[in-house]
């Protein structure tokens, strides 16, 4: 039986009900732009589509990667007056959704929440290091963190099914995604910041998280370390990186 994509909720709304009602956020929700902005960033990374048409107004999944959550495009007719593009989203979906806006929050980039779920290895290395990372800190309150409902996320973050568990909010007075109070970005970045000497391993991740492959592999090239989680993270790197290095000069040979 065909779907009836009308009867899905709109994607502002889906939002809405989020970010304000179940995170608390101060409506209405336009006026946290930077916020939205990284929300709707996430929900294209979680389905990848592409522009088509003369004019490039019309929109089409992109089949040759994973769609996450499904969103309907219904653009108004031509005859119709004031009516205006809506995005719907798959309310089967909202969920996952919901738990992916934390995770975003948490390890910033969203290349990061997409290979969190849909790579059961990434996920539990992204997992483990969150836990160490945030779990050797002193002061979870310094970086605008509940420290029950962190310590219940990052129990969860390996194990929970994110399509139907809700992962608690460990963010206490605003998403790292607004870029407000002592987030700046992300927690990640925060770290970077309020650390006054990073460890190499530290710096290693942070640079990896953030895609700056060059840097994540420098720092890989000088630790020395017995950490098991660390060395698999710097193999890892070493491997990427070289990986990387390798396709770029099979292009440099074409030229």
């Amino acid at each position: 039986m065909q779907t009836d994509h009308s009867l899905w909720p709109e994607q502002s709304d889906v939002f809405e009900k989020i970010l304000c009602i179940e995170f608390g956020l101060a409506k209405p929700l336009g006026q946290h732009g930077k916020l939205l902005d990284s929300v709707k960033t996430l929900a294209n990374a979680l389905c990848p589509t592409l522009k088509k048409g003369k004019d490039n107004v019309n929109w089409e999944r992109d089949k040759t990667k994973p769609m996450l959550v499904e969103l309907d495009w219904t653009t108004p007719s031509s005859t119709s007056v004031g009516s205006r593009n809506r995005v719907r989203m798959n309310p089967a979906q909202i969920t996952l959704f919901r738990n992916a806006i934390l995770l975003q929050g948490v390890f910033g980039e969203p290349r990061v929440v997409v290979e969190f779920l849909t790579s059961d290895s990434k996920r539990r290395e992204y997992a483990d290091w969150a836990r160490q990372l945030f779990l050797e800190r002193q002061s979870l309150a310094g970086l605008g963190l509940l420290r029950q409902e962190l310590l219940t996320f990052l129990d969860l973050l390996p194990v929970a099914d994110l399509h139907t568990a809700l992962l608690p909010n460990p963010f206490a007075d605003a998403l790292p995604q607004m870029g407000l109070g002592p987030h700046k970005g992300n927690l990640l970045k925060t770290l970077a910041t309020q650390t006054a000497a990073l460890s190499l391993g530290d710096s290693m991740m942070i640079h990896y998280l953030n895609s700056d492959l060059d840097k994540a592999n420098a720092c890989a090239v000088a630790l020395e370390t017995e950490n098991p989680l660390l060395q698999q993270y710097r193999a890892l790197i070493l491997r990427e990186h070289e990986q990387a290095k390798e396709f770029d000069d099979l292009l440099d040979s074409f030229r």
